[in-house]
């Protein structure tokens, strides 16, 4: 299941009510991701991270935080096969890009964009990891209308680091 974060780099405190989302929000001063691709290069940073989650999570948010039902599936089509570890088979790279179902868009752009206008540096980050992904994560530089032009066009990718600014 995919693990979708949102940095305010730099940040002290981001102003988010859970109550003010559909989206499940778990928001922290350690910049620590819930999976490893990014985890090593995040934890070094400062500033806030919020753990986008399922709209289920927002009464218990200790048990398997995810975001999978924010994800719009049908964009990318695809058969996920389970790999045949005794054959050396991985499970990376089987999907590369997604799009965020339409209810869920105008939370995610007002989350990013808050962490943007907390941050002194006018910086977020938005990562992505995920199992079935590719292997390497990969970080590209974005300005936040060419984040959503992406995200509508081509969807953005898996198990990626968007560097994003105003």
């Amino acid at each position: 299941m995919p693990t979708i974060e949102v940095v305010s780099v730099l940040a002290d405190e981001l102003n988010l009510d859970q109550n003010d989302f559909e989206i499940a929000l778990i928001k922290e001063n350690r910049l620590e991701s819930h999976r490893g691709l990014f985890y090593d290069w995040l934890i070094k940073q400062k500033g806030v991270i919020v753990h986008l989650g399922n709209s289920g999570f927002k009464e218990d948010k200790e048990v398997g935080f995810f975001a999978g039902e924010l994800i719009d599936w049908n964009f990318e089509l695809a058969t996920i096969q389970l790999p045949n570890f005794d054959k050396g088979e991985t499970e990376a790279n089987q999907i590369s890009c997604f799009r965020f179902l339409v209810n869920y868009q105008i939370e995610v752009a007002l989350i990013i964009k808050k962490a943007i206008n907390a941050s002194p540096e006018q910086k977020a980050y938005f990562l992505t990891d995920i199992q079935f992904g590719g292997d390497e994560g990969e970080t590209i530089e974005k300005n936040l209308s060419d984040f959503w032009t992406v995200h509508d066009t081509e969807g953005l990718r898996w198990n990626t680091l968007y560097i994003l600014r105003r």
